[in-house]
């Protein structure tokens, strides 16, 4: 990942072993990365890290990723946001209720890290600050 204005992640599982996993690893690829472990951590924490790209399970207790997507959407700051659903769900049903809550892409679990840091840096060129970031640093002499 080539830039220097760093990508906020944030990783959203109610399995706290594969969240805090993937917060690792995606730290390792250069992303700031916050972890949340429900629904409602996911509010709170993406309300104060603001984060670029949001990774989200689908199957959690008492607020799901279909439930917080659409949610987190309706905060301003948030609004150009990428929602990545990362999910064991992979069937029609699955991959329409993530479109009708706006996610930007659907992915099952186990996924390959090749295809997840593809989806990374879609939804990094498809942010408008980071994308001008990009381009800024590229055009420097």
């Amino acid at each position: 990942m080539a830039t220097d204005h760093p990508t906020r992640v944030l990783v959203v599982d109610d399995h706290r072993d594969a969240a805090d996993m993937l917060s690792d690893l995606l730290s390792t690829y250069g992303y700031v990365t916050s972890t949340a472990y429900d629904g409602y951590m996911a509010l709170d924490a993406a309300l104060s890290f603001e984060p670029h790209i949001v990774i989200l399970d689908l199957g959690m207790p008492r607020f799901s990723g279909d439930q917080v997507a659409p949610t987190l959407r309706q905060v301003r700051k948030l609004e150009h946001a990428y929602f990545i659903a990362l999910t064991a769900w992979d069937d029609t049903e699955a991959r329409e209720l993530t479109r009708r809550a706006g996610f930007d892409v659907h992915m099952a679990k186990p996924v390959q890290m090749e295809a997840l840091l593809a989806a990374l840096e879609e939804g990094r060129r498809a942010h408008p600050g980071l994308a001008s970031a990009s381009a800024d640093a590229a055009s420097a002499p």
